[in-house]
């Protein structure tokens, strides 16, 4: 009878087992790192790449801001510059307005037959005190207030007879009347 020693070949079988874990195992490892390497290096270049573009948008970020703060100010310039040539003009047309209105008062008064004694203006309605010699001097005075193009809405608030002569009457009158804002047209300069 033969007689065979299986026990070397078990060691030797579970050496080879140990053996191919073992070399899994490290494969395994390999494995691992080398993901984990590759997955460092793609996310560092993805860093890196966004970083570039976050500076990158910066950049421009400043540049655009620099431009945005030039057109603000140049906008409040121009809001100023607007301003004042609003402020030109009213000056221009109060500088104006007045002479023209009383050119126009001095025009409309019935010559030889009324005085104006006081003339206020406030808010654009002007109140007019005087002395006149009749009722239809007083009349015709207001028609040609209303007839003018500087004056609109000319109402009487009182009349009453005084003596400022010996047997002279007097027909002494206040009224008030609004200020057009429209006036006469004026002729575009050659």
């Amino acid at each position: 009878m033969i007689r065979v020693n299986l026990l070397p070949v078990r060691a030797a079988r579970r050496k080879e087992n140990i053996r191919r874990q073992v070399s899994i195992f490290a494969l395994c490892i390999v494995f691992t790192v080398s993901a984990m390497a590759y997955l460092a290096v793609s996310m560092t270049g993805t860093i890196s790449d966004l970083t570039a573009k976050i500076e990158a948008a910066q950049r421009d970020l400043k540049r655009y801001q620099t431009a945005a703060n030039r057109v603000k100010e140049i906008k409040s310039e121009l809001q100023k510059l607007r301003e004042k040539t609003d402020i030109i003009a009213k000056l221009e047309e109060n500088r104006t307005g007045p002479v023209q209105i009383m050119d126009a008062l001095t025009s409309l008064v019935v010559a030889e037959r009324m005085w104006l004694t006081s003339l206020t203006e406030a808010g654009g309605k002007m109140n007019l005190a005087g002395v006149a010699m009749d009722n239809k001097t007083i009349a015709d005075f207001m028609t040609r207030l209303e007839n003018s193009p500087y004056f609109k809405v000319v109402d009487l608030i009182s009349s009453k007879q005084i003596k400022l002569q010996k047997d002279k009457k007097f027909k002494q009158f206040t009224m008030t009347c609004q200020l057009s804002s429209r006036g006469p047209k004026k002729e575009p300069e050659t």
